[in-house]
């Protein structure tokens, strides 16, 4: 996808360009073009955006920078527009449907949603799935982000955006395990395993595929097989926590503390 310009994201944002470029530098992976310029993703203009409400708030631009790195490093592939970032306890709790983040602690008061901030955002991506539909010269990449775009934007629509991805490269992990995520959200259990599978199949080491992997056995109620999933994403401070509260489940009380401990150090380090 090309992209939005800098002067597109400042209109729409109602941003000067240079604030645009202050904010997003150190942030966000920008990406140039040939002739040097910025080109932003609907996920970066979401950050931007979120950024920019923080910056109404008094939040320090420094706080602002390592909460969002933060986020970005813990949810690499996951729409940020199904996040709550509230402050509690004196702490940034960022929320999504079953997971609680604390990405930087500090004295913040903010409470929004992010799909709120997304409402302005949200036209550049309807507008990019209507071109993308005429073009054939897209890659899976292409089609990739865009299904995350639309997730946030047009959720029906992202996962025929994540299987033409898989069409055009089959051994697009990311996308098995965004379409995989999708299809357990909408209830397709053995589905969503299938793409699960597939993608670990292609990279071992997949993190959030073995991750979302877990949460899918332990909601199939195939404990013994989500622990297995979970210790293999042993370093994602959640997999742990979801270990540990297994482990108590099932008795065993030593092994659930050492699993807390673990996420609790993780946690710390992130």
């Amino acid at each position: 996808m090309k992209g939005y310009s800098t002067r597109e994201v400042a209109e729409l944002l109602a941003m000067t360009p240079r604030s645009i470029r202050e904010i997003a530098r150190g942030i966000i992976d920008i990406k140039r073009n040939p002739s040097s310029r910025y080109r932003f993703s609907f996920q970066d203009i979401v950050l931007l955006r979120t950024a920019k409400e923080l910056i109404n708030t008094g939040v320090s631009q420094g706080r602002i920078n390592r909460t969002l790195l933060s986020l970005q490093r813990q949810l690499p592939h996951r729409a940020l527009t199904s996040l709550r970032i509230t402050g509690e306890g004196g702490a940034v709790v960022i929320r999504s449907q079953d997971h609680v983040y604390n990405p930087e602690s500090g004295q913040l008061h903010f409470n929004f949603t992010i799909s709120d901030l997304a409402g302005s955002v949200a036209p550049l991506a309807r507008q990019a799935a209507q071109d993308a539909s005429q073009q054939d010269h897209l890659t899976s990449d292409d089609w990739f982000d865009l299904g995350v775009d639309l997730e946030a934007v047009s959720p029906e629509d992202a996962p025929a955006a994540y299987l033409r991805a898989l069409e055009l490269d089959p051994n697009h992990a990311d996308a098995h395990v965004n379409f995989g995520r999708l299809m357990q959200e909408s209830n397709q259990p053995e589905l969503a395993e299938t793409h699960y599978l597939q993608a670990l199949t292609l990279e071992p080491d997949h993190l959030f595929a073995s991750f979302n992997l877990g949460t899918l056995l332990e909601d199939m109620g195939r404990f013994e097989d989500a622990i297995i999933a979970y210790k293999h994403a042993d370093a994602f401070a959640d997999a742990h926590y979801n270990l540990s509260r297994l482990y108590e489940v099932m008795g065993e009380h030593l092994l659930a503390l050492a699993h807390l401990r673990t996420y609790k150090a993780l946690s710390d380090s992130q």
